[in-house]
């Protein structure tokens, strides 16, 4: 997805209509419209959550309606509610910055090793330590220390670019380095994977395979585009 199409949802979403109150916050209705133009948003919410979603975002039923329908309380309906909200909120963040993401594969993997590269790859299409881990056939506990020790590189990194004097450089480590930092602070955030369901793992290394092309420059065609989709 371009930037230019992130700034377009940006704008939907803040003129969208008024819409359900979901403790003393109104939640904003989604046009057909606007539902066509985030298709690869939604995309990475699992069934359940899409569900509700369309229920009440885009269907504008009650929430005692979709309580109904899905057979929920009004308690849990409402924490799921609220934490859709938090999770398209990371994900429209995630869109936002993949422009940064591929220019830092591009122009600065020759710092960090291909087993690291692919980590850092698959944190940003997934924001999972557990699928990142199932994926490349790890231990999590190998996951997490190469991401935390890549992190610690990207802070060294944007140090020694000071040092030298190299000042875009070091804006653009510390800014990837703030974005990773980010994918830490909201695991799991992209999509959640219930016990069962292989559909978000076909997903995600669908994304993995092209990033990785990407990274590998096997792909010389390679926009920034093609893994959001």
């Amino acid at each position: 997805m371009s930037s230019t199409t992130v700034s377009y949802i940006g704008k939907q979403v803040e003129n969208a209509s008024p819409g359900e109150r979901v403790d003393g916050i109104t939640l904003p209705y989604l046009s057909v419209e606007q539902v066509r133009a985030f298709r690869s948003i939604f995309g990475f919410l699992n069934d359940k959550d899409r569900d509700i979603l369309y229920l009440i975002f885009v269907s504008r039923k009650k929430q005692k309606d979709v309580q109904q329908i899905l057979d929920r309380s009004q308690p849990s309906l409402c924490y799921d509610i609220k934490r859709i909200r938090r999770r398209l909120r990371y994900i429209f963040y995630i869109h936002s910055v993949f422009d940064i993401f591929v220019r830092f594969v591009r122009e600065k993997s020759m710092y960090f090793t291909p087993e690291e590269m692919e980590i850092l790859t698959l944190m940003f299409y997934t924001s999972s330590f557990t699928m990142t881990a199932e994926m490349m056939r790890l231990s999590q506990v190998r996951t997490r220390y190469a991401y935390n020790k890549c992190l610690r590189r990207m802070e060294f990194l944007a140090q020694r670019f000071m040092d030298e004097g190299k000042r875009q450089e070091e804006d653009e480590m510390w800014e990837i380095r703030e974005i990773f930092m980010s994918i830490r602070e909201n695991l799991n955030a992209i999509k959640r994977v219930y016990r069962g369901d292989s559909c978000g793992l076909k997903a995600v290394d669908a994304g993995r395979i092209a990033g990785m092309q990407c990274f590998r420059g096997e792909n010389p065609d390679c926009d920034g585009v093609h893994a959001t989709r």
